[in-house]
């Protein structure tokens, strides 16, 4: 994108680099934390679709800044594309449509389970309406999976 770019004209964009973060999507986790009171016993995170890492910085800040011992926090971040590393942080590099990455993000979640799930999901859009919505739906639909196996009883799943 150019420097005229609108992105770089939209405040949230300007406040996201001017406070570090990754992306503008920094901003609307902490909308949904505001709205929805997303609950402060959150030690352990799953972050589908989690490039480039806005929302595994914001939880990151949360979870590290509040945990009593760092060993109880556990933050998984995956995504098809790679992301530059964030202290504290499990990153995968895989298509979660693929069963191959399910098993893996799972491994990462046995004899513990994930207090939030969240999934910043959207594919590459082909502009061919109906290509475009059936991905969209498999997107969803193995987050749904993945989240039916890590996710605690009473946990939170923040889809997009």
């Amino acid at each position: 994108m150019g420097k005229t770019s609108k992105d770089k004209r939209d405040i949230y964009y300007r406040l996201a680099k001017g406070e570090g973060y990754r992306a503008r999507s920094a901003f609307k986790l902490f909308a949904y934390r505001r709205r929805d009171s997303i609950s402060s016993m959150v030690n352990t995170t799953l972050t589908l679709c989690a490039a480039p890492g806005s929302w595994s910085q914001v939880l990151s800040e949360k979870l590290y800044d509040s945990s009593v011992t760092d060993e109880t926090v556990k933050i998984v971040a995956v995504d098809l594309q790679q992301m530059a590393p964030l202290p504290g942080i499990i990153q995968i590099q895989g298509d979660i449509t693929k069963e191959s990455t399910a098993k893996e993000i799972i491994h990462h979640f046995e004899g513990s389970k994930a207090d939030l799930v969240v999934c910043d999901g959207a594919p590459d859009v082909t502009g061919l309406h109906d290509l475009d919505e059936y991905i969209q739906a498999q997107l969803l639909l193995a987050a749904l999976n993945i989240t039916t196996h890590v996710l605690t009883m009473g946990g939170t799943l923040l889809p997009r």
